[in-house]
């Protein structure tokens, strides 16, 4: 099977919002009462938010003049950077050799002994309770990885030390709490702390390994779909991706250091702050909650939305901060998306309104702006 080798995405410029990837609350936080600077939740419309809200179609924010707000350095055009800062790392580039090889193990077959923890197993198995089949307790030709506690616990343990083609019980306890099945006539079965007889057929087994980076590997996996075809042209993939991410995150950290804003517009706090709300409302709304502040209380560790801002303060200045600056920019320089740069975002605009393609689509011309014209030595 043709492979597709991940691409190594350049770092965004800005963040719209606030992601909620590996978010949670901290425990200084968690039940803060509300952000000194944004105030409380209940000041911003975040359930009717809109990602075109308070942009121009041109992806400006309506009413701003980033100039009057924001003055840049003076180098900003030809950004001076140090190319040892951007070259990508050996250690780098190996961590992504080490990320490819694990996502792609493979399984090789093991044979002339027994199982041992950390083999897979591939089993059959049909599960009884006081002797009656119970739905979710059959499978065959199931891989299992002996030691990762995927079933209740001593299931796994009891296949150690069996053979292949060996038929034999495995007995358990199922924990307390644990819930319902069925029978196959759709009757209750209670598996709440009941004893379990599973009658389990080893059928093969296997352990997972690292491939060999060959050029053959290479040509196999990624040939076909990624135009790569040897061990040396990844190295120049990684090198290549690393570096223009590097190169991204320089700029864009040398802009923010180095600009002096002033304030940030009401509009484009507020467009912040209603884009993190809604988001986390919109999950609230589809896992069943009838608040933001109860799912934030069950799912995410926060007491309430006003202890989210409170946390997350700083994280969405920033983004208001290079959110302006990318703006100054276009403006100082009178830049503009080009057609082929909007029409990257053109499937968003029936959902999120041409005002949001623009900016994402300004952002990206900015970015690329200073990108070729940074001083690299």
């Amino acid at each position: 099977m043709k492979k597709h080798l991940r691409l190594i995405a350049a770092a965004a410029a800005l963040a719209l919002a606030v992601s909620a990837a590996g978010c949670g609350a901290s425990s200084s936080s968690s039940e803060a009462t509300s952000s000194a600077v944004l105030g409380p939740a209940s000041g911003y419309d975040y359930q009717n938010f809109t990602y075109s809200q308070g942009l121009t179609a041109d992806g400006h924010w309506e009413g701003v003049a980033a100039l009057d707000y924001v003055t840049l350095p003076e180098d900003y055009a030809a950004i001076p950077l140090k190319k040892a800062d951007i070259e990508p790392a050996e250690e780098d580039i190996q961590s992504l050799w080490d990320n490819l090889l694990e996502s792609n193990r493979i399984q090789q077959p093991v044979t002339g002994r027994a199982a041992e923890t950390g083999d897979i197993a591939n089993i059959d198995y049909s599960g009884t309770v006081d002797g009656v089949v119970f739905t979710g307790g059959t499978a065959e030709d199931y891989d299992l990885t002996l030691g990762s506690g995927t079933f209740i616990p001593g299931f796994e343990d009891q296949i150690v030390g069996h053979n292949i083609g060996d038929n034999f019980d495995v007995t358990v306890t199922f924990p307390e709490d644990y819930g319902d099945s069925t029978d196959e006539a759709g009757n209750t079965i209670t598996l709440s702390g009941k004893e379990a007889v599973f009658n389990v057929t080893l059928n093969s087994l296997a352990v997972s390994v690292l491939p060999e980076a060959t050029d053959a590997w290479v040509e196999e996996n990624f040939g076909e779909s990624n135009d790569l075809h040897t061990v040396a042209e990844i190295d120049q993939y990684f090198y290549d991706n690393l570096y223009s991410t590097n190169l991204t995150n320089a700029v864009v950290d040398y802009l923010t250091e180095n600009s002096t804003i002033t304030s940030i517009p009401e509009v484009l706090l507020n467009y912040q702050v209603c884009s993190q709300l809604s988001y986390y409302n919109s999950y609230a709304a589809m896992f069943g909650y009838e608040t933001l502040d109860e799912f934030l209380s069950g799912f995410m560790g926060y007491d309430t939305a006003d202890a989210l801002l409170a946390d997350t303060e700083e994280d969405i200045l920033a983004s208001c901060d290079q959110l302006l600056i990318f703006q100054a920019v276009a403006e100082s320089l009178d830049l503009a998306p080009t057609d082929a740069e909007l029409e990257v975002y053109a499937s968003y605009a029936e959902s999120m309104g041409q005002g949001y393609v623009h900016l994402l689509a300004l952002q990206d011309h900015v970015l690329a702006t200073l990108r070729d014209s940074a001083q690299v030595s």
